[in-house]
């Protein structure tokens, strides 16, 4: 198994950020308890999203504290200012029913006539201070929720950011790494193209091994390809331009392998063409050439 592709493939990180499946979960725990490189390369990554995490970590807003307290104050006295009143109100709702009660049965013996009685209460609804403190303790619960879930958001988004920067750092280091074993290769010789009157601020460094004509090439300063042109690589030899091979469109940060050339080169050269190449180059449109 190739360990430094499985690292490079991004599950680790996502694996801490906890946006892959089951399956995958399952198989980054497999991986870490077989592969010590693995192991230690997801602990690394925990230890620098913890490290981001904390960094870049929003206290909660000052606010939050006063609405939160703002929720909690109730007037006490009220229910039971409120619990008298209903009280005297029926004591006072009885003596009146009493008295019109009494006042129809004298009527009644005096003029033979039935009277009716109607009776009304006046009764208030009171919330009880547990029901209040329960809505008040829904709404902070609320408010933490949502500033919480903020938080993580936030976070996550942090987080994602730091894993893509991560990436990019250790890209430029491959890189980096590549182009320096290259230089150091004795079997590859090293020519340099340097930029022409149609782009005199390009420059271009290709590596030949004159065993295998194997070719490598590292754009180091060349203009973005127009929409529909393409760079093309040429060799020259014995004093005819042979092609070997287009250039990505994202040809910056990163060794090409292009195609192999034949014994016997004397020069490199690079033209812009129509998109996918030309049999002979453009002369007029040559951008760098370098000499073996």
């Amino acid at each position: 198994m190739n360990i430094q592709a499985y690292i490079e493939s991004g599950i680790l990180e996502e694996y801490v950020l906890g946006t892959v499946s089951p399956q995958e979960k399952q198989e980054v725990e497999c991986m870490s308890h077989i592969y010590p490189e693995i192991k230690e390369e997801l602990l690394r990554t925990e230890s620098a999203l913890e490290e981001y995490a904390l960094k870049h970590q929003t206290p909660p807003p000052p606010s939050l504290k006063e609405a939160l307290f703002a929720q909690m104050n109730f007037d006490t006295n009220e229910g039971s200012q409120n619990t008298e009143s209903s009280e005297l109100t029926v004591e006072n709702n009885e003596s009146e029913n009493t008295s019109d009660v009494a006042l129809s049965h004298a009527d009644a013996s005096e003029t033979k006539v039935a009277a009716n009685v109607f009776e009304k209460e006046v009764v208030r609804e009171i919330t009880p201070l547990w029901a209040r403190l329960a809505v008040a303790a829904s709404v902070i619960l609320a408010i933490f929720a949502g500033w919480s879930a903020v938080q993580m958001s936030g976070m996550k988004t942090g987080m994602k950011q730091m894993a893509m920067e991560m990436d990019g750092v250790k890209k430029n280091y491959d890189y980096a790494q590549s182009l320096a074993s290259l230089y150091r290769n004795p079997q590859y010789k090293t020519v340099h193209l340097a930029g022409l009157e149609k782009s005199p601020q390009s420059s271009v460094a290709a590596f030949w091994n004159q065993q295998t004509n194997e070719v490598l090439l590292d754009v180091q300063n060349l203009p973005a390809a127009p929409a529909g042109k393409q760079y093309q690589l040429w060799s020259i030899v014995d004093g005819v331009p042979v092609d070997i091979g287009m250039l990505d469109h994202e040809f910056s940060g990163k060794v090409l392998k292009m195609k192999n050339t034949k014994a016997g080169s004397v020069a490199f050269a690079i033209t812009l063409e129509k998109e996918g190449g030309n049999p002979t180059p453009t002369m007029e449109e040559m951008y760098v050439m370098g000499k073996v």
